[in-house]
């Protein structure tokens, strides 16, 4: 979009990706006082890795030089303000340059969260093209970028890889630079980039004030094995809407259940046992969740594991695929 008073040319960029990946502090760290975030306390699993988690959009800008003005959105990561999803991408910046997808290396399964996304905003995609930039690998170094690339010819998308630290000025403004290397001459930013090397790391809070990170609990790479502990009944019990839970192994045993019905339990319980035995005499892919509605009442959500099944009960207000990515966060930090 082109200004002729000014002779400004206007860029956009949409970040997305999960709770906690760095989309907030990468917009504060190059717009500073500029940005507008919608940060609120979390109140949900969330709390455990951050303090604050975004309801809406965070929004920042930057110029660079006379002649270019960029704009930040970045979308929330939970899926239950998807419709701030719809608002950026059919209308906010529906124009934008490029959609960058931001991803958090320490997470337990950082290729669901790859999948995820790239299929929620795939018509943006489409759009805009993609790049990817992943945080946290200096807290863990694996996955690589080797297996990001791997994923992405998977699913048959073309991006470039970055691993940056969505902290420091200069890191951030080095991927914006690749998001944007089609529309703006890499001589345009010597200057910025110059002026960004000795500067500190920004603390993450949108008024800069230091605050004490949660301790992280950070596990080993497991490759595509996931292992729910016992505690995943617990913590899906404080999910709104979630009336039981029971995690048995593909045998069919119960190992934890927080419900008072047997005959349920049982049920579930048959239910891992021949999830197995559905898969070794069909041809089709191996199924991740089930889903069991009653027209009347409850839901049961079945979640597949390797040797594990999570069966959820839930009432007949609570969104199915809302469930499933509160259910598939609590798997990729617990």
């Amino acid at each position: 979009m082109y200004s002729d008073k000014l002779s400004i040319i206007s860029h956009k960029l949409v970040l997305i990706g999960p709770v906690g990946a760095g989309k907030t502090t990468a917009i504060n760290t190059l717009s500073g006082s500029d940005a507008v975030s919608t940060d609120v306390k979390a109140s949900d699993i969330t709390g455990n890795r951050k303090q604050t988690t975004t309801v809406a959009l965070d929004y920042g800008q930057l110029t660079l030089g006379d002649q270019h003005h960029i704009r930040f959105y970045g979308a929330p990561g939970q899926y239950r303000f998807n419709f701030m999803w719809d608002v950026l991408t059919s209308d906010l910046a529906h124009d934008a340059n490029k959609c960058i997808l931001l991803l958090d290396n320490t997470r337990n399964q950082p290729q669901r969260d790859l999948t995820f996304y790239i299929d929620e905003f795939s018509q943006l995609i489409q759009r805009t093209g993609l790049l990817i930039g992943v945080t946290q690998s200096d807290i863990r170094s694996e996955p690589s970028l080797a297996h990001y690339q791997a994923w992405i010819d998977e699913l048959g998308i073309q991006a470039d890889i970055h691993f940056f630290d969505a902290r420091s000025r200069q890191s951030v403004l080095s991927l914006v630079q690749h998001a944007l290397t089609d529309r703006i001459a890499s001589d345009c930013w010597t200057s910025l980039l110059e002026q960004s090397q000795d500067m500190p790391i920004l603390a993450s809070s949108p008024d800069d004030t230091p605050q004490e990170p949660p301790l992280l609990m950070v596990n080993d790479y497991l490759g595509d094995k996931l292992i729910m502990k016992d505690s995943i009944v617990d913590d899906v019990m404080t999910i709104k809407g979630v009336e039981g839970a029971v995690l048995a192994n593909d045998m069919g045993d119960v190992l934890t259940s927080s419900l008072d019905d047997p005959l349920l339990e049982e049920y579930i319980g048959f239910m891992a046992g021949m999830i197995p035995a559905f898969h070794a005499t069909t041809q089709f892919d191996p199924a991740k969740s089930i889903l069991i509605k009653s027209p009347k009442g409850s839901s049961i959500n079945v979640f597949i594991e390797e040797d594990q099944v999570l069966g959820i009960i839930a009432n007949q207000r609570t969104s199915a695929r809302m469930l499933k990515q509160q259910v598939e966060d609590m798997l990729q930090w617990t």
